[in-house]
């Protein structure tokens, strides 16, 4: 086989291969027994009828077989012979295989970026005072105390802002029902046993000041105005009329700070669970001052090499991070035709993170190379483990999730990234701040 390459871009390459004549023949004999056994000619039993009527008759399909069988295979040798680090899939041009004569398949193919390496160890970074201040601490410890609350029933009084209302309701706009105008807004329209803190600013505009003072068992109407501005395009600028069944009046009680308390969240007393609050919040900082200094050696090594990026490469890493962005301002409440007005900035966003992303993930890949900085097979199997209790199913489960969605490439990589990063950080020159 003989093949030769032409620079059609800075990161693609242009392949012209020639498969010979022999070969190919060999390979289509192969494929026309194959198709023999099985043949379903008219007077013949399947493995009888005569090899010429089997390839007349299947030549278009023996033609495709030969050529995907043979291009992928030619296209592994040539990129092997030039020594060419291929990205992504090849985009097969031309196939021309004609009896008697060689196969000539010509591809474009995205490559890496060839770079020198800048000097990668010894990189200056600043490293931030760690901080702690009791404001936090004491957060951290009423966020814990929240989480113990209970919620007793109120009796002997009308609802009052700070209470939580277990309310059934409906409502209607311009008297259709509000799933009726929006299935998608089903909850929005009708729920039972809905529990909602009583502030004004709480699930819908004005709701919860019109049930001030009702009393377990009451039934009232809410008059809603959605302003113009609503996330819901189907409800903005519109009036709804909500009917409200207030079932029960809740009060939140908090523990006490106490060793009993303290128990109740796994220390051994209050004192021990301060310090153990203090010293996850310190390992919380230390962890955001780590990733700081990696961030400032990636930007500090980004700032000292140019090259060009396989452009198939930013478009695929584009879309992924313009779905991602998506998914997310939808996940928030986001209407279609709010993003379509934000559609441009959405898309330049996705596209500079994308060439910044693949731009770190070249340098850091050559200096693991360089460095000969690998994953062993136990790291990813840790990772695993480490992400299947998380999420709470086994490791075995969690390994063929991810290798039917490919991510155990993604994973190892993820690994390699962090290993490589840890090098450069110890090899750093740290300055405190």
């Amino acid at each position: 086989m003989s093949s030769t390459v032409e620079q059609a871009a800075p990161c693609r390459k242009k392949l012209r291969i020639e498969v010979p004549a022999d070969r190919v023949a060999g390979v289509r004999t192969e494929i026309l027994r194959d198709f023999r056994r099985e043949a379903q000619i008219p007077g013949f039993r399947p493995g009888h009828a005569p090899e010429p009527m089997v390839e007349k008759r299947y030549a278009s399909a023996i033609d495709e077989e030969v050529r995907r069988r043979l291009v992928p295979d030619a296209y592994r040798e040539a990129l092997a012979e030039h020594k060419l680090k291929a990205v992504g899939y090849p985009q097969v041009e031309s196939v021309d295989c004609q009896p008697g004569r060689p196969m000539v398949v010509t591809a474009a193919v995205d490559t890496a970026p060839e770079f020198k390496l800048p000097d990668y160890k010894a990189v200056p970074v600043k490293r931030k005072a760690i901080e702690v201040k009791e404001e936090e601490l004491t957060q951290t410890l009423e966020a814990l105390r929240d989480q113990q609350a209970d919620f007793v029933d109120v009796t002997g009084r009308a609802l009052q802002t700070g209470d939580f209302a277990v309310i059934s309701y409906s409502g209607i706009v311009e008297g259709k029902p509000i799933g009726d105008l929006a299935p998608s807004l089903k909850n929005m329209g009708e729920r039972k046993d809905f529990w909602v803190l009583v502030q004004s600013d709480s699930f819908l505009p004005g709701f919860c000041d019109q049930l001030l003072g009702a009393q377990p068992g009451e039934k009232r109407q809410v008059l809603v105005d959605f302003p113009a501005d609503f996330p819901q395009k189907a409800l903005a600028g519109k009036k709804a009329t909500y009917f409200v069944d207030l079932t029960a009046i809740k009060e939140k009680k908090l523990p006490e700070f106490s060793d009993e308390f303290a128990k109740k969240v796994g220390a051994e007393s209050l004192e021990k669970l301060k310090e153990d609050v203090r010293k996850g919040v310190v390992a919380e900082r230390e962890q955001e001052v780590n990733g700081d200094l990696r961030k400032q050696i990636v930007d500090t090594l980004l700032g000292q090499v140019e090259f060009e990026l396989p452009e198939s490469l930013v478009a695929q890493e584009t879309r992924s991070i313009v779905y991602d962005v998506v998914r997310e301002n939808t996940m928030r409440g986001a209407s279609k035709e709010q993003l379509e007005q934000k559609k441009d900035e959405i898309f330049g966003f996705a596209m500079k993170s994308a060439r910044d992303r693949l731009r770190a993930s070249f340098v850091l890949d050559a200096i693991a190379q360089a460095e000969n900085i690998t994953v062993e097979d136990a790291e990813v199997e840790n990772r695993i483990e480490q992400l299947a209790q998380r999420y709470r199913v086994t490791p075995e489960r969690l390994k063929a999730q991810l290798a039917e969605k490919g991510g155990l490439d993604e994973m190892k990589e993820q690994i390699l990234v962090g290993k490589t990063l840890d090098f450069l950080l110890a090899n750093a020159t740290v300055e405190t701040a």
